[in-house]
């Protein structure tokens, strides 16, 4: 049997840092995360910002994206702990099974 491949049309999402603006051309089936992404992102860095008014908008902008890294690096480290526990429940399954047809 052969795989339908439609390519995935692109769409256009808007970004705005600082001054400068960015039309990013990004998969349709994608665009929610862009879109959801930038506007949780934005509002972290408006809370850097008024955070005392001690950071600017590159601090703030900087602060942000490292807190974004961690938070994927936290996320990826929880999947690899979850995938580990799942492989060793399956082993543990597979020879349960395994002693119950051998006895």
């Amino acid at each position: 049997m052969k795989k339908n491949n439609i390519p995935n049309p692109d769409v256009s999402v808007f970004i705005k840092l600082l001054d400068r603006g960015f039309k990013l051309s990004v998969p349709a089936d994608q665009e929610k995360f862009y879109r959801d992404g930038y506007e949780v992102f934005m509002q972290r860095v408006q809370q850097h910002k008024l955070k005392g008014k001690v950071y600017g908008d590159i601090e703030a902008i900087a602060l942000t994206s490292i807190e974004c890294l961690v938070a994927l690096q936290r996320n990826q480290e929880q999947m690899d702990n979850l995938v580990m526990a799942f492989k060793n429940r399956v082993e543990k399954l597979d020879e349960t099974i395994t002693s119950a047809i051998e006895s």
